[in-house]
């Protein structure tokens, strides 16, 4: 409803959906990559992670850079702004251990969403994957790879957090 009404009552406007976000390091990280990266450094060696939902990892340096860029250009409007490729969130657990090099001590245990029923109220559609389509058509699309953005942002963010 926010998108709408500015949408609708605004003459200029820029409005940027993102996808399941991740980029503001262990101290203001709330988000998934955060919440894995916590139960590791707490000593946790089976993490159970949901496989049943699908979205799109979005890297809040990307995204900035993005919307600084449609900013300076003046393309105004409403945009999906997502990092490339579309993944569940067992997958972005598989891949956030390969990074870390923990694939042979940390068991990752998949589990439907039902899992964390008493933990996460919130209902969640079963995918969530958007597409840079009017990015791409103007030739803007400044987000990375999502594999690629993690591999940036734990490398930005969480040098020696684990030790």
């Amino acid at each position: 409803m926010g998108e709408r009404f500015v949408v609708e009552n605004a003459r200029r406007y820029l409005v940027c959906r993102a996808g399941w976000m991740m980029g503001a390091g262990p101290q203001k990280d709330k988000k998934f990559i955060q919440k894995l990266m916590k139960q590791l450094k707490e000593g946790k060696r089976e993490l159970f992670v949901v496989d049943d939902k699908d979205g799109t990892p979005t890297y809040t340096h990307d995204f900035a850079r993005n919307v600084k860029l449609l900013m300076e250009k003046e393309y105004w409007g409403l945009y999906n702004m997502v990092c490339g490729g579309q993944t569940s969130r067992f997958e972005v657990a598989s891949e956030l251990l390969a990074i870390l090099q923990l694939t042979d001590s940390v068991k990752l245990t998949p589990v439907s969403s039902d899992f964390f029923r008493d933990t996460y109220f919130a209902e969640r559609p079963p995918c969530e994957w958007l597409v840079n389509r009017k990015l791409n058509i103007r030739n803007l699309n400044l987000m990375r790879d999502w594999k690629e953005a993690l591999r940036d942002y734990i490398g930005s963010y969480y040098k020696g957090y684990l030790d």
